[in-house]
């Protein structure tokens, strides 16, 4: 079940997207954060770039992706990062996006983009 949605510092809000994929959406301060959980495929990412959109309206200076409860992502998925991040770019917001379980970084491995795209290391 869905949380109620609210978009205050600190609070958050959940939507629950086609086929079981699930968005959490919090802000601290300027940052604002989208945890993703289950599967991102085709049925999913118009609804996943919605919540990157809605993100952005509120004007964070960083948005962090968090993808670390991913259990899968496809092509689809992927490119919805992409273009998250060349939103990101024109609207000058500073994107961390965490890493999803090795099985799912290793598609963005096999693509190339782990360079490409912002991902947080662990120290």
């Amino acid at each position: 079940m869905a949380a109620p949605k609210q978009s205050r510092a600190g609070v958050a809000a959940a939507d629950v997207l086609p086929a079981g994929l699930r968005v959490q959406a919090s802000e601290q301060g300027t940052t604002s954060t989208l945890e993703f959980e289950g599967e991102w495929g085709l049925a999913e990412v118009d609804a996943a770039r919605e919540a990157v959109e809605r993100a952005l309206d509120r004007r964070p200076e960083c948005l962090v992706l968090d993808l670390s409860r991913v259990s899968f992502i496809d092509s689809s998925g992927i490119h919805a990062i992409v273009t998250a991040a060349k939103r990101c770019a024109e609207r000058s917001v500073h994107l961390v996006i965490i890493p999803g379980p090795p099985h799912v970084h290793r598609v963005f491995e096999i693509c190339q983009l782990t360079t490409q795209l912002p991902f947080a290391t662990q120290v």
